[in-house]
């Protein structure tokens, strides 16, 4: 019997979890934590423990597929590979390079965004290039960008050990991210770390914390308003000090002045009593580190409430210290990563924006190109992409490893807009998906240890994730398959790549000085250790653990900023028809649209199907009980789902799981986004999946 062990980095969460991967004649038998890795030191959770079960499960892609007659045919990959690259030619020449648009899962490797984005920005010449992380991250970027000059998160992991104050908002973090709540727990209990918790639902992290902040469900920034009015008003905020590495303190000021404890309290139902508790315990810290999840960024508000936050840690000296400061985790294994290759539509590789005509150059240059190629104009966000199938500016879309046909809110107009698209390619490692039922082209790639390439973790740290076993089938990397397109297209000098470390090398070269510079990293390096935190310039520099100790900060004058927000209503409110709030949330057994948990019958079988949490005094009102079916309804559409009873949602809101959908074995009708409302924040335009009206009417089983 052959038997290896290999590491490996979890490709879930954006955690960056050490694993040891153990094989057996060839193929992946057990995932385990990697003993000593700084992350998660040997802790897992629930998902890479049962990964081994996705390389055998039922719908694996094992080769290519081409739409004839209504069906999918099996071809190989030269038919294939040419039918994309004549589709998008003929595309490009009939209705121009904006005619054309690319959506990527956060979970893909760096390598393979970097060779996305040079594709459709520098050889066909359109920004319309995007990634998930538009659905998680945009407005954590944004809220980073805006408040401190790069979205580049701060602080690191250890810092947990550091803190005596934990503000964790928006974020049940027990559940999507366990391995560092663990973390979290066992700092409270050996350091009496103090946790504050904000949010609609009394959550099993919500159950840890010295304060819950009950708020009513969008009403973040009028909450932190109140407390940087209490922290002001009540001295804990050392004014001098503060205007020394921070501009906009009097403007706050004034500002926050129309935010009093009373005023808060009616806006966010929480009791001014248990504001001004969490606002002293706030002034009081010493070390306070702030998380913060969907509950914050799926919003209308979101990158507002990003600022408002970041606004506390400034005004009490809570950053570029150990302990101290904002730690944002992605939902996505590779989140940071995708930003930082630049896989958005108003991005460009290296930390640089398209609006930047200074950036454009660098990137021209660097990839020898001419400067006018690369479009000046941000592309389409992914709604924007999916408006420009249902008007017909957008005749083709390219996915890989995603599923919008499912992710995205108010399903049927997406669906309805994939069907209009002229050329649906759809590259992934499982079919059916609710994306890959609508495709033209379904292309077979590869999954995590089945190819080569890097993910950055929310600490900024680059793992190397290499190839342990062989892909099934005919299917391929997704590198490989992104280059024989390229070339295929007529771009063969400019995609001269023959392994994802000669991608990774090019890439790494636009890093040079850059905040996320990764000049001194190399896969060999990377075999060697378990990761580096960047930057990392130099081949015998150690990796940099925190940012800005130094309180110099990338804006124009050294400092940041703190900015002054006022509170907005949610896009859509309750009336007397839709009178309930919908918000949407994350299971532990589960992962995204279940296109992968879904098909491990040990995760499946702990929630098989959908459910809505409704509040006792609500059901009884409606003559609800437990486990009756009910439909939930929207303006857009209706949802259906068992009654769970629980007094942890408000009065008012119900709450159901964002995982399920048709082609996840649950049914058409179980998918939370058939009813969420297609709008989104203006400045990071992440659509608000966490606030929608619907009403509530008792439904028939089956």
């Amino acid at each position: 019997m052959t038997i290896q062990w290999k590491k490996s980095t979890c490709p879930y969460c954006g955690v960056g979890c050490g694993l040891t991967v153990k094989t057996e004649h060839g193929k992946i038998v057990h995932v385990y934590g990697m003993d000593g890795h700084p992350v998660n030191k040997g802790d897992i959770c629930a998902l890479p423990v049962h990964y081994p079960a996705l390389f055998s499960a039922a719908g694996r892609l094992t080769q290519p597929m081409i739409r004839r007659d209504g069906k999918l045919t099996p071809v190989d990959w030269d038919e294939a590979v040419m039918h994309v690259a004549n589709g998008l030619n003929r595309i490009i020449k009939r209705y121009g390079p904006h005619a054309v648009a690319f959506l990527g899962g956060a979970a893909n490797f760096t390598e393979e965004y970097y060779l996305i984005n040079k594709l459709m920005k520098a050889a066909i010449g359109t920004n319309n290039v995007e990634c998930t992380a538009r659905l998680c991250m945009a407005s954590a970027s944004m809220g980073f960008l805006s408040t401190f000059g790069a979205d580049a998160p701060p602080t690191c992991y250890n810092d947990i050990e550091e803190a005596d104050l934990f503000f964790i908002a928006g974020n049940n973090m027990a559940v999507s991210l366990p391995v560092l709540f663990r973390r979290v727990c066992a700092a409270r209990i050996k350091n009496k770390t103090k946790i504050i918790v904000v949010d609609p639902r009394r959550t099993e992290t919500a159950c840890m914390a010295d304060i819950h902040l009950q708020i009513r469900p969008g009403t973040d920034v009028a909450l932190n308003n109140a407390l940087a009015y209490i922290l002001i008003k009540e001295g804990y905020v050392g004014e001098t000090a503060v205007k020394q590495y921070t501009t906009g303190f009097d403007n706050l000021k004034e500002v926050v002045e129309e935010y009093s404890p009373a005023r808060a309290a009616v806006i966010t139902g929480c009791t001014e009593t248990f504001i001004r508790e969490a606002a002293h315990v706030i002034g009081q810290a010493k070390k306070m580190l702030t998380f913060w999840f969907q509950g914050y960024n799926q919003s209308t508000q979101a990158v507002f409430k990003n600022n408002t936050l970041h606004n506390l840690s400034l005004l009490t000296n809570n950053y570029c210290r150990p302990g101290a400061g904002p730690l944002s985790i992605t939902g996505e294994a590779n989140t940071l990563g995708c930003r930082w290759v630049g896989t958005l539509s108003h991005l460009l590789p290296g930390m640089r924006m398209v609006s930047n005509p200074r950036h454009r150059q660098e990137v021209a240059e660097y990839w020898d190109v001419p400067v006018e190629k690369i479009q000046a104009t941000p592309g389409r966000s992914i709604l924007d992409i999916i408006h420009g199938l249902h008007s017909g500016e957008v005749h083709a879309l390219w996915v890989l490893a995603s599923n919008p046909a499912a992710s995205l809110p108010h399903t049927r107009w997406v669906e309805e807009g994939l069907s209009k698209a002229e050329l649906l390619i759809v590259q992934d490692i499982f079919h059916p998906t609710e994306t890959s039922m609508l495709a033209d082209v379904v292309l077979a790639g590869a999954q995590w240890c089945e190819k080569t390439g890097t993910l950055i973790s929310s600490e900024r740290r680059i793992e190397l994730v290499e190839k342990i076993v062989d892909p099934p089938g005919m299917a391929k990397s997704d590198c490989e398959i992104i280059w024989m397109i390229a070339r295929a297209m007529g771009f063969q000098k400019e995609f001269l790549y023959a392994s994802p470390d000669d991608v990774f090398d090019e890439w790494k070269g636009i890093t040079n000085g850059r905040i996320c510079d990764m000049c001194g990293v190399s896969y060999e390096r990377l075999r060697d250790r378990v990761g580096l935190q960047l930057p990392c310039p130099e081949m015998s520099h150690p990796g940099t653990q925190r940012l800005f100790i130094d309180r110099q900060f990338p804006r124009p004058d050294g400092r940041a900023a703190l900015l002054a927000r006022d509170y907005k209503e949610p896009a859509e409110t309750t009336t007397n028809e839709y009178p309930f709030v919908l918000i949407t949330g994350r299971l532990a057994c589960h992962f995204n649209t279940r296109t992968r948990t879904g098909r491990i019958k040990h995760l499946h079988d702990i929630e098989p199907d959908n459910f809505v949490e409704i509040h006792p005094v609500d059901a009884k009102n409606l003559g609800i009980e437990e486990d009756d079916m009910v439909e939930v309804i929207s303006r857009r559409g209706r949802v259906r789902g068992v009654v769970r009873i629980k007094d942890r949602v408000l009065i008012g809101n119900v709450f159901m799981s964002m995982h399920f959908g048709k082609a996840s074995l649950a049914g058409d009708d179980k998918l939370a986004n058939l009813v969420c409302n297609p709008v989104y924040d203006i400045h990071s335009k992440q659509p608000e999946f966490k606030y929608c009206a619907v009403k509530i009417s008792k439904s028939v089983r089956g």
